[in-house]
């Protein structure tokens, strides 16, 4: 496990966003789909529009309940005979056995190969430049989604950024273990980011996370994923339920930033007027712990930016500064 003194988190967060850093993210779900009619399942299961993905091209789509609530937000990766389904950390068996429940007549197949596989992230806004010294192959040219087959079964694919640029490495654990300690024997110039400082730079960026502002508890439109939802493709597993939130502006609760002065957890409760209006989802230290910053659910008459509001942490009231991310840690150096 990377362990990491205060001085050298500073060049590792200094790094990530000034230049590159990578983190490994094993155990993030990889799911083998292949048949004719493998699109057009996930067009029908997710809020996205599928349709017209050519091979090479990649989309980032949400799976929803019936009651459109998020099991995750996955990217599919169309090739010419198979596609590939990333998601998160840990969720492989229960996004596997939703998508099975329908398939009825459809040609497709599923094969879960997370184990199978290893995945590094490099982020930055020097990331392109580092995966083309190391896999010398041109990526700066991809757009979000896009992937490029390198030797080996290795794949680069533009993912969504915590800090400006991000490209995941997906490829077997041999091929990956040889690209990391690569990255290990540079760590002066490329440093690897420990789960902590990938939090911290998740959560001032107002990223979402399985577990954390992606759950059974809410709907994307609640979590901010308007973009990752389609209100022109027709019918999916949740679709009449987010359309009718969307339509008669019934989505009761957003995601947004809160910074307080002390330290703030996963669980208090947001407070306004005396009610319950809330909930913090994700929250973490600022770098000197003058501040706390978090993410939180917050009802729509009271989640306006630039206003305070409380948050009930071990029996203490606490008020805290509504904000929408991206949030600055102004202690950090």
């Amino acid at each position: 496990m990377l362990t990491v003194d205060k001085q050298d988190r500073a060049r590792r967060v200094a790094s990530c966003r000034s230049s590159s850093a990578w983190i490994p993210r094993d155990g993030s779900t990889v799911i083998q789909l292949s048949g004719n009619d493998r699109i057009d399942l996930l067009h029908r299961l997710t809020t996205n529009d599928m349709r017209a993905l050519e091979p090479g091209r990649g989309r980032q789509t949400v799976l929803l309940t019936e009651k459109a609530r998020m099991i995750d937000v996955v990217t599919l990766l169309q090739d010419k005979q198979e596609a590939l389904l990333l998601g998160s950390q840990g969720t492989a068996a229960d996004v596997l056995s939703w998508i099975r429940k329908y398939v009825i007549m459809d040609d497709v197949r599923l094969r879960d190969v997370t184990q199978q596989h290893a995945i590094i992230e490099i982020m930055g806004p020097r990331a392109a430049e580092v995966v083309e010294s190391l896999l010398d192959t041109p990526v700066k040219d991809l757009a979000m989604s896009q992937w490029r087959s390198i030797d080996d079964g290795l794949l680069a694919v533009r993912m969504p950024s915590a800090s400006e640029l991000s490209y995941w490495l997906v490829g077997s654990v041999q091929t990956l273990q040889t690209i990391r300690e690569q990255l290990v024997l540079h760590d002066d110039q490329i440093p690897e980011l420990d789960t902590e400082i990938d939090e911290y730079v998740r959560v001032l960026a107002g990223m979402g996370r399985v577990g954390h502002e992606w759950t059974l508890a809410y709907n994307p439109l609640e979590a901010g994923l308007l973009h990752l939802t389609s209100f022109t493709k027709g019918c999916y597993i949740g679709q009449e339920v987010v359309a009718r939130l969307d339509s008669y502006n019934k989505v009761k609760q957003r995601i947004m930033g809160l910074i307080a002065p002390s330290q703030v957890t996963p669980g208090d409760v947001i407070v306004a007027d005396g009610n319950a209006v809330g909930v913090i989802t994700s929250a973490v230290a600022g770098f000197d712990a003058s501040q706390w910053f978090a993410l939180g659910y917050v009802r729509g008459e009271f989640a306006h930016p630039g206003t305070s509001i409380g948050i009930e942490h071990s029996g203490l009231m606490i008020t805290a500064d509504l904000v929408l991310p991206p949030m600055i840690d102004p202690s950090c150096p």
